[in-house]
């Protein structure tokens, strides 16, 4: 695991959402032409699992029963799943 350094920046709650980012909502950050972009990503497709299960971002999302696109489905222990 590499040491990576953070820093805090304070955003208004407002401009979350505003921009349709709440407190449940998984984001991504990226930087491109000298700023910092912060939004949800379209599609969670290319998310590389490391096997983190409480820290992972996705493990908070509802299930949508629609397990072949689900980047947990091999982890999951069938919560929610009709018996």
């Amino acid at each position: 695991m590499r040491n990576e350094q953070f820093i805090l920046v304070s955003v208004p709650l407002e401009m979350f959402l505003d921009a349709g980012i709440n407190t449940e909502s998984i984001i991504q950050v990226s930087v491109r032409e000298g700023k910092i972009i912060i939004d949800t990503p379209d599609t969670t497709e290319d998310y590389v699992c490391d096997r983190d299960c409480d820290n992972c971002p996705l493990n908070a999302m509802p299930c949508e029963f629609e397990c072949e696109n689900c980047p947990c489905e091999a982890n999951c222990d069938g919560r929610g799943m009709d018996e």
